[in-house]
């Protein structure tokens, strides 16, 4: 299964919850999560790798930055996890 595959399907779930799921780019600044999503108020970075595949150190080091900020993020790279990321958007959590 690819990345990309993950990504999409995650962008369907969140919509489908009337949520939001962007792409976030951020030039001059690598390593940002691949995905800003958004549903009733509840924000969450999402970095989504292939199965088995590991951030890479910069991509952690922008994790641990928006953790330390108060954010929630998640390393998503299958579509069970995407369940995770759903709940905690979502009333259920």
């Amino acid at each position: 299964m690819r990345e990309q595959h993950i990504e999409a399907v995650l962008k369907a779930r969140i919509e489908a919850l009337g949520g939001l799921c962007w792409k976030l780019v951020c030039p001059g600044t690598t390593g940002v999560p691949d995905r800003i999503c958004m549903v009733g108020g509840r924000v969450m970075f999402v970095e989504v790798k292939a199965p088995g595949e590991k951030p890479r150190p910069i991509q952690n080091l922008r994790i641990q930055q928006l953790r330390d900020q108060g954010f929630h993020v998640t390393v998503l790279d299958s579509l069970d996890g995407i369940e995770e990321v759903t709940d905690a958007l979502s009333d259920r959590m």
